[in-house]
């Protein structure tokens, strides 16, 4: 539960995004885009095997399933259970043992264990709220 001093990030997701019939659909509706650039330039900047990356807003994981097989641990972060059960799902369909799923939003989302290399996300600051 949020502090009584802050935004309850799950309640401004927007009712989409805790429809599982809606996420069961997303990536469609989301034109898969291609992570193949931004894992480019993150292996290009000294990331790899040893290495944690944390995505905030992984949504149904376009970025998280891709960085899992390059990078050592990949911690995908997301304020939508619905979002996270596909996800966890697909990881395991996947074999990825290294991909940690944790329900949070931007603003509430703690980090546990040695800093992470880097930090990504794409098209996922409009679930920020509005001051």
């Amino acid at each position: 539960m949020a502090e009584p001093w802050t935004i309850d990030e799950l309640a401004h997701a927007g009712h989409e995004h805790l429809d599982p019939a809606f996420v069961a659909s997303f990536d469609d509706k989301q034109g898969r885009p291609d992570p193949a650039e931004d894992l480019a330039v993150l292996s290009g900047s000294g990331l790899g095997k040893e290495s944690t990356v944390v995505d905030l807003g992984a949504g149904t994981g376009q970025f998280a399933l891709p960085a899992a097989r390059d990078f050592g641990k990949v911690i995908a972060v997301d304020v939508s259970p619905a979002m996270l059960k596909v996800l966890r799902s697909r990881a395991s369909e996947l074999g990825l043992d290294n991909l940690d799923c944790i329900q949070a939003g931007f603003l509430s989302y703690e980090h546990a264990g040695p800093p992470a290399d880097a930090v990504y996300t794409r098209n996922a600051l409009h679930q920020l709220p509005d001051f």
